[in-house]
């Protein structure tokens, strides 16, 4: 104690500082203390020890009074996040080079040990937070500091005199099944104006007039009164294919949401209404920003029925032998009609199940268990020998999907704790 003691007096003696800039260079020591408490014991003990008249902090040359400013702050951050609802945030501070420069210089100069100190930036983002969160509470509001995964961020720029706001995006999780063709899983910009609205389109700026994203987003988006939405999924079924079973893993994002205490089963019920004959959803539930990148990682084994032409009449015999030839690995090379968009490379995915029977002549109705990343529609068609083994090269003949559902996404969808 009489360390600490000899040290405050010897930066009294020769700074002007005030009690907080004091406290935070003996942060460490003592509990239950506020800087400003513990500077001004410091102060306090100083004096008598020296049976000096006791002189209150004033002026400060390290801090240059940024601490008066925090009540204008708290009251900015009030006023920007009217009408948002949250219940966790965190407050972040830029603050003067200057100021953290003089901080620096008074510890190296008094040969202070920084595990002992709390930097001014630590404590300014507690007092303003610490306030911001009384207030709230008072209001009916009651609200929590999160380090991890806030709702609500407040960036306190002091140098620039600049408060900035992030509205972390509300991350619905949940399951879609899609019960009609011809509509795909997100928007699709027309191809002719890339979006921006012509004559080709109608000027909506799309290929299709609706997407799954659209259908399960626009009543959340309203609910929420968020400003935008995305669709994070476990993968995508092609526009002509139904999405059927237990539906496909995905995460709804909507961002700056307004509103987040929304009733999940009046939203399904809402979505289902709106979406009915097309699109339907279930499971939803409230998930963390991490479990995007677990749905977009996952790769789960999925189940199809396809309904396929065959070039010429063969027989069922013939058709069974070259189904059994398929099971086990296939090498695929990026098909023709999705290498605009993906990297022209050769994968290797794996039939673990496939059964069919002839449904005519020359057609036949095929389902197969393979692991996500297959391209379906190349396992039947070969695509000029991209894909091997594939259904047409084996029975020599061409072979074609004519309708294709996905009947299931089979397990592995254990989400993370959130």
């Amino acid at each position: 104690m009489s360390e600490l003691l000899e040290k405050a007096q010897e930066i009294l003696r020769q700074e002007v500082i005030c009690n907080r800039c004091l406290g935070r260079c003996f942060a460490k020591s003592g509990t239950g203390l506020t800087n400003e408490e513990r500077g001004k014991a410091l102060r306090v003990l100083s004096a008598m020890h020296k049976h000096q008249p006791f002189v209150a902090s004033q002026e400060c040359s390290i801090c240059q009074s940024i601490f008066t400013t925090v009540d204008r702050w708290v009251e900015q951050a009030l006023q920007r996040i009217e009408g948002y609802e949250f219940q966790t945030y965190l407050m972040g501070t830029r603050i003067p080079l200057e100021v953290e420069a003089a901080e620096r210089s008074l510890w190296e100069k008094y040969d202070i040990c920084v595990q002992r100190t709390e930097p001014i930036k630590q404590e300014f983002n507690r007092e303003v937070g610490k306030r911001f969160g009384i207030i709230m509470a008072a209001r009916g509001q009651p609200i929590l500091v999160d380090f991890r995964e806030p709702e609500v961020v407040f960036l306190m720029d002091l140098e620039r005199n600049q408060l900035k706001v992030r509205v972390h995006s509300l991350f619905l999780y949940g399951r879609y099944r899609k019960l009609v063709r011809g509509i795909p899983q997100t928007k699709w910009p027309c191809r002719t104006c890339r979006g921006r609205g012509c004559v080709e389109c109608d000027y909506t700026g799309k290929t299709y007039p609706e997407s799954v994203e659209e259908l399960i987003a626009e009543p959340v988006l309203r609910a929420a009164q968020g400003k935008a939405h995305a669709l994070h999924a476990a993968g995508r079924e092609d526009v002509d294919a139904r999405m059927l079973g237990s539906g496909r893993p995905f995460v709804l994002e909507i961002t700056s949401p307004r509103k987040r205490s929304l009733d999940l089963e009046l939203l399904t019920r809402e979505i289902n209404r709106l979406a009915q004959g097309k699109v339907e959803v279930g499971a939803l539930r409230f998930v963390k920003s991490k479990v995007v990148e677990h749905i977009k990682e996952l790769e789960a084994q999925k189940s199809y029925r396809a309904d396929v032409a065959l070039g010429r009449e063969i027989h069922e015999e013939e058709l069974q032998h070259a189904l059994h030839q398929l099971i086990g690995d296939i090498e695929q090379r990026t098909p023709r009609r999705v290498r605009h968009r993906r990297a022209d490379l050769v994968r290797t995915r794996r039939v673990l199940a496939i059964d069919g029977r002839l449904t005519g002549p020359c057609a036949a109705l095929i389902e197969i268990v393979c692991d996500g990343g297959l391209y379906v529609k190349e396992l039947i068609s070969g695509d000029e020998a991209r894909t091997r083994p594939s259904l047409s090269g084996l029975l020599g003949t061409s072979a074609q999907v004519v309708e294709l559902d996905v009947l299931d996404v089979l397990g592995g969808i254990n989400l993370p704790e959130t």
